[in-house]
């Protein structure tokens, strides 16, 4: 018998599973096709070719008697089938050469190893839509004519890989946050209720901490900022724009170069240090913990040295995190602001007005830096760069944050650059006249946006890096 030319659907499921391939291309007059890598290719170089025989036998082998009654009627059919112990949603044409099948998984790791092989941050599956992920900033489907996933299919798809105990928290509240892991990798997923039935969305989590040197961090300035006992250290930017990347290539440098006890706070747990010259304690909220407020509270009683709060998010959080910062702790967190000017208010605009002045003493005290950043993609297509913005608490800043005049705080970044401080808007010039990123996404990202239009139009674009 010809190499992978078989007369059941579950033999080609099995096979596709070694892969965890997406989708199954199985049609007369071709070879059997698998997805990889956002495109079909034959399941091997010596595979067969399909006769209209064959799949007309890979019909009858999952069809039922009255789905061939429609597909004969219709020219299509599709449904929900199982076989070799996987869910797929099959597609089936009549074509003039034979029939055409087209199986689509419903297992979610599928699709999860196809976005890491293909080097994504995020895989969305959701109801209504084809599966699709984001590369290099930009979400496009998986591949060409990838049909949209239906209710049933993101119902089938959700019991391939949520816990009861996820599950359960998802039918009472209609969403579920949660830190999930297989055999290729670990994620931050997502598990919403919407109007065409759920929405799943994985964040793949590099299990690789990157160094400082590698995502392009100032060391020189940075070093001495991790090496206060005390006092706040703050990374912001937008979702998705590489602030955990930031945080743990931080933490993984104090883990080597101080002898402390450092305690992170997570949501879930992204990198995972393993103890070096410091004793490290990872928690994770909702698993080992109720809430950010709650942990935070708690780690204070642990005798900790360094503290990491993987998100700021409320009035709560943000105050106990001023505490321990002022209280003897070096606390690193993250907010989602897109400046370090916009940071200082976004902390101040937390509290209640009446607490405000004792809130911006506070603040100037403990203040240590503020690193603003975003992933900008490169103009060769392949990958993104990071554009920084970095604060340093200088005297002058701390006057500025104690009088509230934080809309000067621009200008003393501007003239602080012995100390390592500089704008957005420079980083992004920086990249540009290195040849790394395009005028386009120079203008589109920039703070000041005539200021940077003159720039461009007095510097002709470089070529590439």
């Amino acid at each position: 018998m010809p190499t992978l030319i078989f007369d059941n659907v579950s033999d080609y499921l099995t096979e596709g599973r070694k892969t965890y391939s997406a989708s199954l291309y199985l049609g007369a007059g071709l070879q059997p096709h698998f997805l990889q890598a956002g495109g079909y290719v034959p399941m091997a170089e010596d595979a067969g070719v399909l006769s209209a025989e064959d799949t007309a036998a890979l019909v009858q082998s999952c069809a039922t008697p009255e789905q061939v009654e429609q597909l004969h009627r219709d020219g299509t059919v599709d449904f929900i089938g199982e076989a070799a112990g996987l869910h797929y949603h099959a597609y089936i044409y009549v074509q003039e050469e034979g029939y055409l099948l087209v199986l689509v998984s419903l297992l979610a790791d599928s699709y999860l190893k196809q976005g890491a092989d293909a080097g994504c941050s995020d895989v969305h599956l959701p109801a209504g839509c084809p599966p699709s992920w984001r590369r290099h900033g930009a979400l496009i489907p998986m591949w060409e004519g990838a049909p949209p996933f239906t209710r049933e299919d993101s119902e089938v798809m959700l019991t391939t890989f949520l816990s009861d105990v996820e599950r359960e928290r998802l039918r009472r509240t209609g969403d579920v946050d949660f830190a999930y892991q297989n055999d290729f990798g670990r994620y931050r997923a997502s598990v919403v209720s919407q109007r065409l039935g759920y929405d799943i969305c994985c964040r793949l989590i590099n299990s690789r901490i990157l160094t400082m040197e590698q995502i392009n961090l100032p060391k020189e300035y940075v070093v001495p900022l991790t090496r206060f006992t005390n006092g706040l250290i703050l990374v912001t930017g937008a979702v998705g724009s590489g602030k955990s990347t930031t945080l743990a290539a931080i933490i993984d440098f104090i883990n080597g170069d101080r002898h402390d006890h450092i305690i992170t706070l997570e949501d879930p747990i992204e990198a995972i240090f393993p103890c070096k010259t410091c004793q490290v304690n990872q928690r994770e909220v909702h698993r080992h913990t109720e809430s950010f407020g709650r942990a935070l509270r708690a780690s204070l009683r642990e005798d900790p040295d360094v503290i990491m709060v993987g998100e700021m998010r409320n009035l709560e959080t943000i105050s106990l995190a001023l505490t321990a910062a002022e209280t003897g702790h070096l606390v690193l967190g993250t907010l989602h602001t897109g400046s370090a000017a916009r940071t200082i208010d976004r902390i101040l605009d937390a509290f209640p007005v009446e607490e405000r002045e004792h809130i911006r003493i506070m603040v100037s005290e403990s203040l240590r830096g503020v690193f603003s950043q975003q992933l900008v993609p490169k103009k060769d297509g392949s990958g993104r760069v990071m554009a920084l913005e970095m604060l340093v608490n200088t005297s002058a800043v701390a006057n500025c944050i104690r009088e509230g005049k934080t809309f000067m705080i621009p200008g003393l970044i501007q003239t602080g650059k012995a100390q390592g401080m500089r704008l957005m808007d420079d980083s992004l010039q920086q990249l540009y006249l290195d040849g790394i990123i395009s005028a386009q996404e120079c203008n589109a990202r920039a703070t000041d946006k005539v200021m940077m239009e003159q720039f461009l139009r007095t510097h002709p674009e470089p070529q590439q890096a």
